[in-house]
Order: structure tokens, then sequence, then C-alpha cells
């Protein structure tokens, strides 16, 4: 029973992942879905054509533009009617931010998990 445990163990891959959310005064401001949305908007998709390609319902896509302008110091889409919505100079700006700290976390996740997998083989030696 023991060694059957053990050996589950050994093949057993840990991995470290996580997610970035930037926060403004205490409110989420952008993470991966609102960036991925305002991608799709950038590339000329309508928003009801934008939500669905990312399996979320248009009211859902107008409540995430609503938040991120809300806490946003200038407007990162504008709305011109009920289905094109345009994202701003500063909105693609904020696109490229996001995307780089978004590698740079990706090395990060990938450095951290090359060290607890050194300290966890320590551990089972």
């Amino acid at each position: 029973m023991i060694y059957s445990y053990m050996q589950k163990q050994e093949n057993t891959e840990y991995k470290i992942g996580g997610q970035i959310w930037v926060q403004k005064n205490a409110e989420n401001f952008m993470g991966p879905g609102r960036v991925a949305l305002l991608e799709k908007l950038s590339e000329g998709c309508s928003i009801s054509r934008a939500a669905e390609s990312l399996g979320m319902d248009y009211t859902t896509a107008v409540k995430n533009i609503i938040a991120i302008n809300k806490v946003a110091d200038k407007p990162l889409v504008i709305n011109h009617n009920d289905e094109h919505f345009e994202v701003t100079r500063y909105g693609n700006e904020i696109i490229k931010v996001y995307l780089q700290l978004k590698e740079e976390h990706t090395v990060f996740l990938e450095k951290l998990n090359k060290t607890f997998e050194e300290k966890l083989t320590k551990i089972i030696l």
C-alpha cells in the first residue's frame, strides 16, 4: 500500500499557476477576460460578436466595459451605439501594458515552478 502511494507521488506533476488582475482603489480594473474583450473590440468586432466569441453574454460584456471605464483615469472604450464600441488610443495602450505584464508574470511563474520542483526533489530524496 505504501509503495503504490509513493509510486503515484513520483508521477505527480505540480504546477504553480496564476492570473493577473489589476486593481485601482480596491476595484477590479483589468484581467484576462476584460483584456480579451478589449482586444476583440479593437479588432473591430461588434460587442455581440466579441462577447459571443469569448463565451460571454452581451449584458456581461457591456457591464465589463462600463466597469473598466468607471475605474480608468480616461475612457478605454467609447460607445457609439448598442453594437459599436470603439477602443480608444488609451485603451489600446492599456492592452499593450497588460500583455507585457502577463509575459513577465509567465516568466516569473516558470522560475517559481522550477524553484519549487528543485526544492521538492530535495525533500523527496
